[in-house]
């Protein structure tokens, strides 16, 4: 049912179809929790673990030193966390070394610097060298070989997506509730307590496991209090708080599903430029797999002219649910 959630919201575009029945759907699951059970907490996530033998967590001490300074974090995700003194940045990401120099310190949200998503890979190398850009955070992300596990449907995903149902008028119910539950979820899956924190980060030059520790205290009620925290009711502007949210707790978790959502809502903003090949455009969509193309001619032109009435395999082309 958590998941027919997921689904149905990835159908927004289509509510309207009278066959699909999106909206009587979705509130048959959210307001009829006997008949149809969903997730209750985050004890219920449907998680993928992993081990210190032959599934190792894909950052991991092995590969340390060939790509844990390549990790530069992007503005999309550490803006809004910045601006919203949202402490989950302390969790994912690592000051910007250039910051600390200037006096700023890594419990400061000013020392949080992300990379504009447009820009090019040569730009973004020498700003990393230069120490402009957060790295993501080694301790969290590198330190053992199991890390966390990953969630590929949460309880934290699932409330706001009925939050999102709600506001849009799908179910009977009260969105903000759902919103902060999601909110409170995901902050904690971060290891962020109500109060006084713990933080780590990898001073340049140091060595893997010689992690800086720093204070930093949450406060629940004074965060949420905030403008761009608190839900602004049931209209356009709670919609993007509900999608901002959501984007921002699906960091290296559920694999695609942040792009999903955010090809289907335009929420977040990606930014492009000259780091975007495609024509400076983010793609809609994959190409079939180059042995559609070689061993079922006939059936993948078909497939494309019947999708996109055109054998063009073209991926800025629009799908159907986003239509």
């Amino acid at each position: 049912n958590s998941f027919r959630l997921r689904t149905l919201i990835s159908l927004s575009k289509k509510e309207a179809d009278t066959d699909l029945n999106i909206k009587a759907r979705f509130a048959d699951i959210v307001n009829n929790s006997t008949k149809n059970p969903i997730f209750s907490s985050p004890s219920e996530d449907l998680l993928y673990g992993y081990n210190n033998v032959f599934n190792k967590y894909p950052t991991n001490p092995d590969n340390f030193g060939f790509n844990a300074t390549r990790w530069n974090m992007a503005e999309t995700t550490i803006k809004p966390l910045t601006d919203m003194k949202d402490p989950r940045v302390f969790a994912i990401a690592e000051p910007a070394d250039s910051l600390l120099r200037k006096g700023f310190t890594a419990s400061d949200f000013e020392s949080y610097i992300g990379a504009n998503s447009g820009e090019s890979l040569a730009d973004m190398v020498t700003k990393v060298n230069l120490d402009l850009y957060s790295l993501v955070n080694r301790n969290r992300y590198y330190s053992g070989y199991q890390a966390e596990k990953y969630a590929l449907i949460g309880y934290a995903e699932q409330c706001f997506n009925i939050a999102e149902g709600i506001n849009r008028g799908w179910a009977t119910g009260n969105a903000e509730d759902f919103y902060k539950k999601g909110l409170n979820a995901s902050i904690a899956s971060f290891g962020i307590a109500d109060g006084k924190n713990t933080g780590y980060f990898l001073k340049k030059g140091s060595a893997l496991g010689n992690y800086t520790a720093y204070s930093f205290t949450y406060n629940a009620a004074t965060y949420y209090a905030q403008t761009a925290v608190k839900y602004a009711g049931n209209n356009a502007t709670g919609l993007n708080q509900i999608l901002i949210q959501k984007y921002l707790a699906f960091f290296q978790q559920s694999g695609w599903e942040a792009f999903y959502n955010q090809r289907r809502t335009g929420v977040p903003t990606f930014r492009v430029g000259a780091g975007n090949t495609n024509g400076q455009k983010i793609p809609k969509r994959w190409q079939y797999p180059t042995s559609e193309r070689t061993n079922n001619t006939d059936n993948w032109k078909a497939a494309l002219t019947t999708q996109f009435g055109s054998s063009n395999d073209d991926i800025n082309t629009d799908l159907w649910l986003i239509k």
